[in-house]
């Protein structure tokens, strides 16, 4: 079941987009590279999507603590 507020789903959206893409450009590290810049790019851009943004119940802005670790996890568990 989907569920968010505001612009959590475009937030979504993008970060699916660079991972799936980063993953297909650079094989296997690819997956971590896209998380890594998808929280880079989730820290710069949390104000932009609005306070109230969540998809899947959590906050947008708090993705970026949330994507950087998984970056670091998928990178080392290779």
């Amino acid at each position: 079941m989907f569920i968010w507020k505001g612009n959590g789903h475009w937030a979504a959206l993008l970060v699916a987009l660079i991972v799936v893409g980063a993953g297909k450009t650079f094989g296997a590290v690819g997956t971590s590279i896209g998380l890594g810049v998808s929280g880079a790019l989730m820290f710069m851009l949390k104000d932009a999507f609005g306070e109230d943004a969540s998809a899947f119940y959590f906050p947008v802005k708090y993705w970026p603590y949330m994507l950087l670790p998984l970056a670091a996890l998928t990178f080392f568990s290779r």
